[in-house]
Parts: structure tokens; C-alpha cells; sequence
């Protein structure tokens, strides 16, 4: 498993073929301005699987969404596919007003390489 920490806010590792950005903190504006420059460099050039993990982040606004969603074109662009690991109650929440909940798969745990086909 190879780890990097980016920034205070988002620590990258893998396991297995799934690149994990792990994100915590508040999501608002002030973060994803920091986030986005930073999130495109740590992607690797074909992700493949890439895993959000929201479980430690306690609050999203409309910033943090958009956020997400510049991500994952980033990431199907490149052939890959964004999941997103055991957001909150207060990030599904959400997610499923905005609606973006059909957009995005969630995973409560990281997945076996086999499942992932």
C-alpha cells in the first residue's frame, strides 16, 4: 500500500487496484478551493477504481458537491469510475436533495478487486 498525504485535509493510499482519497474535515467552499488543485495532481494518470472516503467529513455544502462532481468527469474521462466510501448521514442527505444520489456509487467498505468488475 502505497500512502501520501496531500494536505491536511485529504491523505491518498491504495488498496489493491482502488486509489482512496481520504477526505475529512468540513467540505464548504473554503476547503474545496484548497481541494480541487490538489485532487486532479493526486489522481493517477489511468485511476481505474477510485474511492472517495467521506467518513470522516462532518459537514458538505453545494461546494464540496461540486467538488465531487468535477471529480468524477475527471476520473471517467480517464476511463475510470468514482465511488464514494461511508459518507455521513449529513452528506447522504445530501447528496440524495441535490439529486445526486443515483449519480454516485456508494460503498459502505472497501470492495474485493473481483467485485469491482
Amino acid at each position: 500500500m502505497v500512502e501520501r498525504t496531500v494536505d491536511t485535509a485529504m491523505h491518498t493510499y491504495t488498496v489493491g487496484d482502488q486509489f482512496v482519497l481520504a477526505l475529512r474535515g468540513e467540505l464548504d467552499l473554503a476547503l474545496a478551493l484548497t481541494l480541487q488543485p490538489v485532487m486532479g495532481e493526486a489522481l493517477p494518470p489511468r485511476p481505474g477504481t477510485v474511492v472517495v472516503n467521506l467518513c470522516q467529513v462532518s459537514f458538505m455544502d453545494c461546494s464540496g458537491l461540486a467538488l465531487l462532481c468535477r471529480l468524477r468527469e475527471r476520473v471517467n474521462d480517464r476511463g475510470g469510475r468514482l465511488m464514494l466510501l461511508s459518507p455521513r448521514p449529513v452528506v447522504r442527505r445530501l447528496l440524495r436533495l441535490a439529486p445526486l444520489d443515483e449519480r454516485f456509487v456508494v460503498i459502505d467498505r472497501l470492495l474485493p478487486a473481483r467485485t469491482l468488475n
